[in-house]
């Protein structure tokens, strides 16, 4: 499955106490390795930090999610 945008980055990181993105919810290593993750890989940690980060509980939880649903109706007019 192709992810419907090349990362969940809001320009907000910083990292809590477990290494993990306050604003996108990726942790260290998966935003350094972003670019090298398969297309499945992508699509199930979006799935993850939408579940996460985007339902309220994240550092700015609306930009995720209108980052996701930008890239989302994007996506659909290209096809």
């Amino acid at each position: 499955m192709e992810p419907v945008t090349k990362k969940p980055c809001i320009d907000i990181c910083e990292f809590n106490k477990k290494e993990i993105c306050k604003a996108c919810g990726r942790t260290g290593q998966e935003k350094k390795e972003w670019k090298q993750l398969s297309a499945d890989e992508k699509h199930a940690i979006w799935t993850r930090i939408l579940d996460s980060h985007g339902s309220g509980k994240g550092k700015n939880p609306r930009a995720l999610r209108e980052l996701f649903e930008k890239a989302k109706r994007k996506k659909r007019k290209k096809a």
